[in-house]
């Protein structure tokens, strides 16, 4: 690792960070487990447990260390122990109290231990603070805005003041659960399953608080409509009686959850989002060009399988905000944000996720773009065969799991028009094929790609030499904006398509708030010439101060709130926020602001707010 560091200059700068990262970690690991051998320790257990995931995460290579723990941990009855990844900055602290534990047996790193510490830039924290044992505000989740919950809330921040640390961790596992209309991506049903197995085991010695908290427990799981909770009916059928180890097992799940909060991206993540902006930039360009997705069968597939993707990657529950990319898929394609959430969790659906099948049947389906290429004509059969091939093991994969996907039979449609089905899921030596077949065809994907994307050269005649000196022809004058009614279309203004018209009949005469982008004339004279708006209220980029207005943009005569989230990152949430809080519609669009991509999202994603219901049923994204 050292070598490929120092050497190999193709390694992003984060790629790089990683490596080095990696190098400690390892060390440490190996410091710490012969430290282990020579005076077995629960407590360096835990850290060992923790320097192995971290490393996995980081390197998922090294991933044979948290097998080995694992194969350690359980023969010493701590099969508890899970290991929690650390944050970038905890790992000094971890690593110094690791090697300390190893010394205090004996063990050294070495002379060469130590030149790979040093050559990671590892040095011991001032203060040395205990990953293991953060302070009770680091783990505490933000309160709940609901005013349904503010009781419950209040009542588990008591709790979580108690005198037992059982009790105190069993409320601080609650809140999160209190919390989630402001929490996004967390396993809620980890955190009721875990908070029950402690809470049983403190009723081996109850108290009024535990009482309490078994009442609150019981209340949050209904809201959430009683999903099973593993961990609890594993526990009540196997009782250990362990409560320390229950204990331990609970403020390790915090620690979970706050890493849960404060993680950086991951690279299957990114690369998910990559994927889906490069749909929505499709979806774009044809609404733009007054297509919508109904007639571009293989964008409706690709949206609907990264939708999903996105969705079955995601932690969710009832009440559980939803990463916004995410949720902008879901509108986008008309899918129930909560379809099989309980089912289809990250880490609950068969030993291969669902979202695996999902972005394998979906990345194949990017190549179609290439039809009518030199690539195409080499690799159009064997891309096609790559469909059908992902399509029928996605299919079958959720056959076997008893569900049907969305739109299903669109799918199976659309799919099959590529070749025949398979009826079973690919087993592990199908699916090493299958991307083996993939990637012998990338690289001329990629570079075909390359080319479409390189502008042609230019090729001036003799009549566009004679056209230059000419001056530019007159802009078309904007149809005038009047601040006290609607904007009207010039007598030849465009033919704007149906769903335009539509979105008009709701918007006539009434106020838009559009946030992103940069304001201009000729957008605000189309936009408030194609919806007869009364008024548009757009907040450029530049002048949106991170929310410190938004309440005053959003008034009561506020038929919708437009976000333009493309340029707005997240400094788009305190607005949504007071939409949501104001009960007013907000539209997330990722496009351009051509009136027919504008009116496209606004139908499809508050239509049935805005009084008409649409062609589907959507869920609605202003409430919970």
């Amino acid at each position: 690792m050292m070598d490929r560091a120092e050497q190999d200059e193709s390694l992003s700068v984060d790629a790089q960070a990683d490596l080095i990262r990696a190098v400690a970690l390892g060390q440490a690991l190996v410091t710490g487990l012969e430290g282990y051998a020579a005076a077995p320790d629960r407590t360096l257990l835990e850290r060992l447990s923790d320097l192995a995931q971290t490393l996995t995460l980081v390197c998922p290579d090294e991933a044979r260390w948290t097998d080995r723990i694992a194969a350690i941990a359980a023969p010493a009855g701590h099969t508890w122990l899970e290991g929690v990844p650390l944050l970038a900055d905890e790992d000094a602290a971890m690593i110094a109290l690791t090697l300390d534990a190893a010394l205090a047996a004996g063990v050294t790193p070495g002379e060469r231990g130590e030149a790979r510490l040093t050559w990671a830039g590892v040095r011991r924290p001032a203060p040395l603070r205990d990953p293991l044992t953060p302070l009770r505000a680091a783990l505490t989740p933000p309160a709940t805005l609901d005013p349904g919950r503010h009781g419950t809330g209040q009542a588990l921040q008591q709790l979580a003041l108690g005198e037992r640390e059982g009790e105190r961790n069993a409320a601080l596992l609650l809140l999160f659960v209190c919390g989630r209309d402001r929490l996004e991506d967390l396993p809620l049903i980890l955190a009721l399953d875990r908070a029950l197995v402690l809470l049983r085991a403190l009723a081996q010695e109850p108290t009024p608080a535990t009482a309490r908290l078994l009442e609150l427990h019981a209340a949050l799981h209904a809201e959430l409509g009683r999903p099973d909770l593993p961990l609890a009916q594993r526990e009540r059928r196997q009782a250990s009686g362990d409560l320390s180890g229950q204990v331990l097992a609970a403020r390790r799940t915090l620690r979970a959850l706050r890493f849960g909060r404060l993680r950086p991206v991951t690279p299957g993540a990114q690369e998910h989002l990559n994927a889906l902006w490069d749909a929505l930039n499709d979806l774009d360009e044809d609404l733009s060009r007054g297509v919508t997705p109904d007639r571009d069968p293989d964008l409706r597939a690709r949206l609907l399988l990264l939708s999903l993707q996105g969705l079955t990657s995601t932690a969710r529950a009832p009440g559980l905000r939803l990463p916004p990319m995410v949720q902008l898929a879901a509108q986008v394609s008309g899918v129930d944000p909560l379809w099989a959430w309980e089912r289809t969790q990250p880490e609950r659906f068969t030993s291969v996720p669902l979202h695996g099948h999902l972005g394998r049947a979906a990345l194949p389906l990017e190549l179609l773009a290439l039809r009518g290429t030199p690539f195409w004509d080499t690799w159009g059969v064997e891309v096609r065969r790559l469909i059908a091939l992902a399509g029928g093991n996605l299919l079958a994969s959720v056959r076997r799991a008893g569900l049907r996907l969305p739109d299903q039979a669109f799918l199976e449609g659309y799919l099959g028009g590529f070749g025949p089905l398979r009826a079973l899921p690919m087993d592990p030596a199908a699916l090493n094929a299958f991307h083996a077949a993939l990637l012998r065809l990338l690289p001329d994907a990629r570079a075909q790609a390359q080319a479409l994307a390189a502008p042609p050269a230019p090729e001036t005649t003799a009549l566009e030499e004679g056209r230059a000196d000419l001056p530019a022809a007159t802009a078309a004058r904007p149809a005038p904006v009047s601040s006290s009614g609607p904007a009207t279309a010039p007598p030849d203004g465009p033919d704007w398509p149906a769903h335009v018209l539509s979105v008009r009949e709701h918007l006539r005469g009434r106020r838009v708030v559009l946030l992103g982008g940069v304001p201009s004339a000729p957008h605000r004279a189309a936009l408030c010439a194609a919806f007869e708006l009364s008024d548009l209220d757009w907040i450029g980029s530049a002048e949106y101060a991170h929310g410190t207005h938004a309440q005053a943009h959003v008034t009561p005569d506020t038929a919708v709130v437009i976000l333009a989230i493309r340029w707005m990152a997240h400094a788009h949430n305190t607005l949504r926020d007071v939409a949501r809080a104001r009960g007013v519609p907000y539209v997330m669009h990722p496009g351009g602001l051509s009136p027919s991509s504008v009116a496209w999202q606004i139908g499809q994603q508050v239509s049935q707010q805005l009084g008409r219901p649409s062609d589907r049923a959507l869920p609605d994204n202003t409430g919970d």
